[in-house]
């Protein structure tokens, strides 16, 4: 139960880490049918943007799955970094906002491209070492200047931490970045890596417990419209590989569960 409060806690930075040690300790705690709804929305609730907590619970709820390690295993060998590597046109120019993880690993492999990397509030340090240990040429790029960097790239690389067909859920800075794309040539590239593809109703959950409507601008994420992404430009990139933004490559990976949203005591 202590590591479990452990993980509710502890934020979503690592994905993989996350999924790990909350499986590792359902699995020492082996909870009942109703314990388990239980720990799987406490989970949720104490963590709301994590989009695989949320997948790992409906998965679980759902008894779609055999061993709870399969899970661990899905996230652990996402394949979504080999495909945005492959995404990337050869000698392009791309456009990246904060710290993004899945893009990390990807774009460090590429090291005939240049990254333009835009510090929101500072997020991008991180990516930038990590990229310059891989010797990737990165220009760190103010806020101020998104527009001029927009224009000057050949690829803009949005990654959610959670998604709907119509919503996607990504770090602060994302939903400018995705506006100000839209008025250049640069194709938009959304990450979705193992367990951010959700149905409509927890995506709306989400949302309703992250964004105070009153104050958006404090919320750790922020909401960005995939409906006005181009089918024609825009491209989603998950573990089955490259398609055009739509229903299809956005459709969630994982089934609704309604018992795993309604609130549980902490």
């Amino acid at each position: 139960m202590e590591r479990l409060r452990y993980v509710a806690r502890a934020g979503s930075g690592d994905t993989a880490l996350i999924v790990g040690e909350t499986v590792e300790a359902i699995a020492r705690l082996r909870p009942g049918p109703a314990e388990l709804v239980t720990l799987c929305r406490q989970l949720v609730q104490r963590n709301p943007t994590c989009g695989p907590l949320w997948w790992l619970g409906s998965r679980l709820l759902s008894g779609d799955v055999e061993d709870l390690w399969d899970l661990v295993d899905e996230v652990d060998e996402d394949p979504t970094a080999d495909h945005l590597v492959d995404a990337v046109p050869d000698g392009s120019r791309v456009l990246t906002i904060g710290c993004p993880d899945i893009a990390s690993r990807a774009l460090a492999r590429r090291g005939d491209i240049e990254v333009l990397a835009v510090d929101a509030g500072a997020g991008a340090a991180a990516f930038m070492r990590a990229l310059d240990r891989a010797d990737v040429p990165v220009r760190s790029v103010d806020v101020t200047a998104l527009p001029s960097a927009a224009a000057r790239a050949d690829l803009v690389v949005v990654e959610v931490a959670a998604c709907s067909t119509a919503v996607g859920l990504a770090a602060v800075g994302n939903a400018l970045l995705s506006v100000v794309a839209a008025a250049t040539a640069a194709p938009r590239v959304v990450v979705t890596g193992v367990g951010t593809r959700l149905p409509d109703a927890y995506v709306d959950t989400i949302v309703a417990r992250s964004i105070d409507p009153d104050a958006p601008w404090s919320a750790d994420v922020e909401r960005i419209d995939l409906t006005a992404f181009d089918a024609d430009r825009d491209l989603v990139v998950g573990p089955a590989g490259a398609g055009p933004v739509g229903a299809e490559t956005l459709r969630p990976d994982c089934p609704f569960v309604p018992e795993l949203i309604p609130p549980s005591p902490a």
